[in-house]
């Protein structure tokens, strides 16, 4: 299952990386367990010791999460990936907190002693704000799909997002002709006023797939999108195969064999 977009953007980020270590921090400070008296560590400075265990999960958390939002550029990221990466950075803050908690005591017990306890600890603490984070992105993607479903069964325009999520083209299904994918970019070609007209959109192909499917767009190749409504002919020439549009100057749109079954089904 694919991770909703926002968890990656910027947002998201800095809500695991700092929202984290924060809640962990308040909840120590707050609701003190008792940990630290276990630990010979002087209750005088339990708010200090508490503020350096806020900062080590936040130095994880910043390496850790670097490398998964590098990871997702290429929207291969999904749910287990984001929890395999969750469970690392609470072995690694046990770890390390366990670590600075030995040294503060003087190695008063076994290494081991201390990660096994702080594991139990931040285990427990970080597990409830990686919930509270994560059901936050899932609601906000399943409202953003409901929003988008109502907007389509209402006749409204298309609304096409940038990999950030800024809003840069509305356009009505019936005028889009075709898209192609450039790299990094889009190739949105509708008509305007009976005039073709490409936009060029900063996103992937996969991210609107579904957006494309319940708007009638037809994936007919690796980088081309189709509307099924603009579709007048299907034309082969020698290897090639290609889709023939009803719009007078439009570009024939190639078709690949992976697609042909299924775009020559529903025409």
């Amino acid at each position: 299952m694919s991770v909703p977009r926002p968890y990656f953007r910027k947002g998201g980020f800095f809500a695991h990386v700092l929202g984290i270590p924060v809640f962990v921090m308040c909840f120590l400070l707050l609701f003190w367990p008792a940990g630290f008296r276990h630990y010979d560590v002087s209750f005088s400075r339990y708010s200090f010791h508490a503020t350096i265990i806020a900062c080590i999960i936040l130095g994880v958390l910043l390496i850790s999460r670097f490398i998964l939002r590098a990871l997702s550029r290429n929207d291969n990221a999904n749910w287990m990936q984001c929890y395999l990466f969750s469970m690392i950075e609470v072995v690694f803050s046990s770890g390390f907190c366990a670590l600075y908690l030995w040294l503060v005591s003087h190695k008063a017990q076994a290494y081991f002693w201390y990660f096994g306890n702080s594991l139990i600890y931040l285990g427990v603490l970080m597990l409830i704000a990686y919930v509270i984070i994560d059901l936050y992105y899932a609601m906000v993607e399943k409202d953003e799909k409901y929003r988008v479903a109502t907007e389509v069964r209402q006749g409204e325009k298309i609304r096409f997002l940038d990999e950030r999520g800024n809003l840069k083209l509305l356009v009505a299904p019936e005028a889009i002709l075709y898209i192609q994918s450039d790299e990094n970019y889009l190739k949105i070609c509708y008509l305007e006023d009976e005039k073709i007209t490409v936009y060029t959109l900063r996103n992937s192909m996969k991210r609107i797939e579904e957006l494309c499917a319940k708007n009638g767009l037809v994936r007919c190749h690796r980088s081309y999108f189709v509307n099924k409504t603009h579709v007048k002919v299907l034309q082969k020439e020698k290897d090639f195969t290609y889709a023939v549009l009803d719009v007078p100057n439009a570009a024939h749109i190639p078709v690949s064999k992976n697609y042909y079954d299924q775009l020559s089904a529903i025409l």
